[in-house]
C-alpha cells in the first residue's frame, strides 16, 4: 500500500511514523512546502522572552530522522491539485519549479491553518508581523532584541497574542494589546479568570485597549510601521504583532471533498472524508468535539497529534479505531500564573445556545497548617439537563493545571457533576486537602460543602 501524506507537521510527522511502525512494508510519501517539520509554535513566545537560547529544542523530529524510519520526505515541495478518481497528486517541486503527479491508495491531508490577514489599510506595512511558524519566529525574537523597538503593539488577546504581551514586557518594552473583545482570552476561560490575569498585566505596564476594532495600520517617514489607529484612537508603535486567529488552508480542496462553511475538511469518527480514501487531520479538519457532541476545528497540537495516529490506523486496518471525542484541554503560562482549561466555558456554551449550569470555588489548594499554601480557582460548567460536565477552568499561580487532564477525561467518558465529589483523588498534606478544591467544588453544587466559605458562589 502506498500512502502520501500532505504537510508534515504535528499531525502529518505522527501519521508517517505510526504508518511505518504498523506497517514497515507500507510506501510512506510526504510532501511539505517548508523547509522544516514538527516546529512547536506554542514554544515561540518562551524562545522570544528568552527562557532559553538554542531554538533547536522546538523542533522534535527532522527530515532525516523520519527517512532513517523508511519514510520518504519530500520538503519544499507543494501541492497543487488532486485527482481523486486517479487517485494522484500534483506535486510543485518549489525549489525548480517542476510539477509532477504522484499517485496513491490512501491519501491524508494535513494541510494545517494559517493566520486570518483581513485587508485592514497598512497590514503589509514592514514591522506588521503575524506570527505561526519558525520563520515567524526567527523575526520575533530579533525584534524583540532591538533596543530601537520601544513600543510595541500586539493585535488579539487569545494565547499567541497574551504569551508575546508576556514575552515583550519581559524585554522592557511598552506594550499596548488590542482586541475587538472586551476581555482576554475569551474563547478559553470567563471573567473571573480572566480580569485576574488582566489585572496582573495592567500591574506589569502594559496598556490594554480592549473592545476596540483596528481599523488603519499608519506607516512613519521611513516607511515603517509608526502607530495602530483603532476605532477609539491611535496607538504608538515601532513594531506590531497581529494574531487574530487561523483558518483552515484547504482552499484547493473545495469539489474534491466536503468542506464545512468556514473551510474546515468535514471528517467522519475515523477522520474520513467524503472520500473513503482520503483523510484528514490537524488543523485543517473537523473533529468530534464532545463536550457538546458537535463537529468542528479544535486547533492544538495535541487534537493534532492524536487525528495523526486515529488516521494512520484506518488507513491500514481498515476503520478499526474511532475517535473518543475531543474536548480541547489547554494551558497557559503568563505573568505569574498558570491556568488551564477544557470544553467550554460557561459564556461559549451560552452562546452556542446550551442551556448549562456553572460553580466557580476558590480555596486554598493545600492544609492551612502548611507553611506554604496558595489560592487556586476552579469553575466547572455542565449541561443543566443531562448534568454532564462540559467544560472546567482552574488558575492559580501554582501549577495546578493537571488537573485539567481529569476533566478532560471525564468529558470524554460523560461524567455529571453529581459524579465529581466521587473521584477517588488521593490526599496528603504535601499535595492537598482531604476535602480538596474539586471535591468541594462539586459538594458545593449538591449543598454539601462542609466549609462552606463567602468567596464561594455557586450561580446559574
Amino acid at each position: 500500500m502506498k500512502i502520501i501524506v500532505i504537510g508534515t507537521n504535528h499531525a502529518g510527522t505522527t501519521a508517517v511514523r505510526t504508518i511505518k511502525r504498523l506497517d514497515p512494508k507500507a510506501e510512506v510519501v510526504t510532501y511539505d512546502r517548508n523547509d522544516n517539520i514538527s516546529f512547536l509554535g506554542c514554544g515561540i513566545a518562551l524562545w522570544v522572552k528568552g527562557e532559553f537560547k538554542d531554538p533547536k529544542g522546538l523542533f522534535y523530529a527532522n527530515p532525516k530522522m523520519l527517512e532513517e524510519e523508511g519514510i520518504k520526505v519530500k520538503m519544499e515541495h507543494e501541492w497543487v491539485s488532486i485527482d481523486a478518481k486517479k487517485k494522484t497528486v500534483r506535486i510543485k517541486d518549489l525549489k525548480t519549479g517542476k510539477e509532477f503527479d504522484d499517485n496513491y491508495d490512501k491519501l491524508i491531508i494535513a494541510t494545517g491553518s494559517w493566520p486570518i490577514v483581513p485587508p485592514i489599510p497598512g497590514i503589509d506595512l514592514p514591522g506588521v508581523q503575524i506570527c505561526k511558524n519558525y520563520d515567524h519566529a526567527k523575526i520575533i525574537q530579533k525584534a524583540n532584541l532591538n533596543p530601537d523597538i520601544k513600543n510595541v503593539a500586539v493585535v488579539g488577546a487569545g494565547y499567541i497574542g497574551v504569551e508575546l504581551v508576556d514575552a515583550f514586557v519581559a524585554a522592557g518594552k511598552k506594550v499596548t494589546l488590542i482586541d475587538v473583545a472586551d476581555r482576554i482570552m475569551p474563547n478559553y476561560y470567563d471573567s473571573e479568570f480572566t480580569s485576574i490575569v488582566e489585572a496582573g498585566m495592567k500591574k506589569a505596564g502594559v496598556k490594554m485597549a480592549l473592545g476596540e476594532k483596528v481599523v488603519e495600520f499608519k506607516a512613519g517617514k521611513d516607511g515603517k510601521i509608526s502607530s495602530v489607529v483603532t476605532d477609539k484612537g491611535k496607538i504608538k508603535a515601532d513594531y506590531v504583532i497581529f494574531s487574530v486567529g487561523v483558518r483552515p488552508q484547504t482552499k484547493q480542496l473545495d469539489g474534491v471533498v466536503d468542506l464545512s462553511p468556514i473551510g474546515a475538511i468535514k471528517t467522519n469518527d475515523h477522520m474520513q472524508t467524503s472520500n473513503k480514501d482520503i483523510f484528514a487531520i490537524g488543523d485543517c479538519a473537523e473533529v468530534h468535539n464532545i463536550a457538546l457532541n458537535q463537529q468542528m476545528p479544535v486547533q492544538l497540537a495535541t487534537t493534532a497529534v492524536r487525528t495523526g495516529i486515529i488516521a494512520a490506523v484506518n488507513c491500514l486496518q481498515n476503520n478499526t479505531m474511532k475517535t473518543p471525542g475531543f474536548a480541547g484541554a489547554n494551558g497557559i503560562d503568563v505573568f505569574g500564573f498558570k491556568m488551564a482549561s477544557v470544553g467550554f466555558t460557561a459564556t461559549s456554551a451560552k452562546r452556542m445556545g446550551v442551556e448549562a449550569e456553572e460553580v466557580f470555588f476558590t480555596d486554598n489548594d493545600r492544609p492551612e497548617f502548611m507553611s506554604s499554601k496558595s489560592p487556586v480557582w476552579l469553575k466547572v460548567v455542565w449541561e443543566k439537563k443531562s448534568r454532564k460536565i462540559i467544560g472546567a477552568q482552574v488558575g492559580s499561580e501554582v501549577n495546578h493545571t493537571e488537573t485539567m487532564y481529569m476533566f478532560a477525561l471525564g468529558i470524554q467518558k460523560g461524567l455529571t457533576i453529581d459524579e465529581l465529589p466521587l473521584i477517588d483523588i488521593f490526599f496528603l498534606p504535601h499535595f492537598n486537602k482531604p476535602y480538596n478544591f474539586i471535591t468541594l467544588a462539586g459538594l458545593e453544587v449538591l449543598g454539601l460543602n462542609y466549609f462552606k466559605k463567602n468567596d464561594s458562589k455557586k450561580k446559574k
